[in-house]
């Protein structure tokens, strides 16, 4: 090997090492399902979006609440759903649904305000299947709305 094949060498083994240092690690992840009941008012109807949250996420100053997890379509009435549940960003589990009562596929428009939304925080998010119903019944509002609860006063 003359001096410049060792130098192109040293030149990819540097690169290789450099790039392998810079990936982040896999994440940590478990399997886990989530059942449960989507309800409305009665006369309410439309398709359902459902959003999976961290109750809570990170430590410290960046503490916050519902950290996005996974998001899927349903329908009022019973549902569930299969997902990778990541285990070093957070905690807890809140499930965030809000119904397209007017099926623009739209959480309302400055012109139409009828879509209505509800959030419940999972009792016990250790477990692999997880059992969390949620009443849709606030018009307008995301998921920060309804977490973390406001004190009673």
């Amino acid at each position: 090997m003359n001096r410049l094949d060792v130098t192109r060498l040293f030149a990819l083994v540097t690169a290789i090492f450099v790039l392998a240092g810079c990936s982040e690690p896999e994440p940590n992840l478990r399997p886990m399902t989530v059942t449960g009941t989507v309800s409305a008012p009665e006369g309410v109807s439309g398709p359902v979006e459902i959003w999976l949250y961290h109750e809570w996420s990170l430590e410290g100053d960046l503490r916050h609440p519902l950290q996005f997890i996974d998001t899927f379509k349903g329908e009022l009435g019973p549902y569930e759903h299969s997902f990778d549940y990541p285990l070093d960003i957070g905690e807890g589990l809140a499930v965030y649904a809000w119904v397209d009562t007017d099926g623009d596929g739209v959480n309302c428009t400055p012109e139409v305000r009828n879509d209505l939304a509800g959030l419940t925080v999972a009792e016990d998010a250790q477990q692999d299947r997880v059992e969390v119903d949620v009443m849709v019944g606030e018009p307008c509002r995301g998921p920060d709305f309804f977490y973390p609860p406001v004190p009673a006063q």
